[in-house]
């Protein structure tokens, strides 16, 4: 099949390609060119950029294609562009959403299945408001796609995901654990770590994308993708450790003592106020998606970052310092108030 793949040489995308190649398919990469890649000339490649309408809509006018996959559509303009390009001439478009289309929405529930996107969206934040933007703008890519398939059948799916784990991690969300594990130092846990939350392996979606090229059943949809672990985050950090062959000093700190220090949460980026699980019962359903084990994709994830990542650390370890004299003080201060009740004062 002639396959178009709006990005793909970047983490997860770079994972689809890879999965189309190796099925043997026909692809082609549209992208900036900037993110260096081993594909070769195993790839056809058009350089361009998205963002130039004109330009997109010249380069691929012309294009037939069996599916197309999206990987960097975030403003509506974007999937609008992709309609007026691609109608009538392809088989399948394949969206790339995000669970963070249900974050945006008043008192989601847990967990989360496909329907609560008709949810109310919570206002606009008067500060702090790039989650807000994020999801929003991903909301109305998805009603222009969903406003397509009504009108003119174009012949969309939507996939909805949490956090993408897994080899070739550029966000180094997970490193950021990984790093502090193995320094040695005290690992703090805003609020015990006990926020829940399911994430997907990046192969689980390739294998999603390439094995429903032709389920024209799933146009108009959108599916949750997901593991069917429901982690917390120091389940996360324990089995990280245990993988790692470190015995962590794990310090509960709650989330307002880290505000009120100014240090904040951010050193944790799997740490969320609020649960986020996402239901994929229908995807299960009816794109026979499947998932790999936790332990599984950790570890190969675990490897990865210590075999082949060659980069810096993550911004947030630059707080490292601070966090472990955060650690101090908060264990001193709470071995002091537990002599004060052990005396009965």
């Amino acid at each position: 099949m002639k396959i178009l793949v709006i990005g793909g040489t970047r983490f997860f995308g770079y994972h689809i390609v890879t999965k189309l190649l190796a099925e043997g398919h026909d692809v082609t990469l549209f992208n900036r060119g900037r993110t260096p890649d081993n594909l070769g000339d195993r790839v056809r490649r058009i350089k361009g950029d998205r963002n130039d309408r004109r330009d997109f809509r010249e380069k691929l006018g012309r294009e037939n294609f069996d599916a197309v996959v999206d990987m960097i559509a975030f403003v509506a303009e974007d999937d609008r562009s992709a309609v007026e390009t691609f109608a009538g001439r392809i088989g399948h478009f394949f969206h790339i959403s995000t669970g963070s289309v249900y974050v945006v929405t008043k008192d989601f529930p847990c967990p989360l299945q496909e329907k609560d996107f008709d949810r109310e969206v919570v206002p606009r934040p008067g500060k702090n408001e790039d989650w807000w933007l994020y999801g929003y703008h991903k909301r109305k890519c998805e009603e222009v796609l969903g406003e397509a398939y009504q009108k003119y059948g174009f012949p969309v799916t939507i996939l909805r995901l949490p956090i993408v784990m897994g080899e070739r991690d550029y966000t180094l969300r997970a490193y950021s654990y990984f790093l502090r594990l193995e320094d040695g130092k005290p690992v703090i846990l805003p609020d015990g770590g006990l926020n829940v939350f399911t994430h997907i392996y990046q192969d689980d979606i390739a294998r999603t994308v390439s094995g429903n090229l032709l389920n024209n059943t799933a146009h108009g949809q959108a599916y949750n993708l997901a593991q069917p672990e429901i982690l917390t985050l120091r389940s996360f950090v324990q089995e990280a450790a245990r993988i790692l062959g470190r015995n962590p000093d794990l310090v509960d700190v709650p989330s307002w003592v880290l505000d009120k220090s100014g240090l904040g949460t951010s050193f944790s980026p799997f740490f969320m106020r609020r649960p986020f699980v996402l239901s994929t019962e229908k995807a299960r359903r009816d794109l026979n998606f499947s998932s790999t084990p936790f332990a599984t994709w950790l570890r190969k994830t675990i490897c990865w970052f210590k075999e082949d990542y060659s980069g810096g650390p993550p911004e947030n370890y630059m707080s490292r310092e601070r966090e472990i004299t955060l650690a101090s003080r908060y264990q001193d201060e709470m071995r002091r108030f537990s002599r004060i009740l052990e005396s009965g004062l």
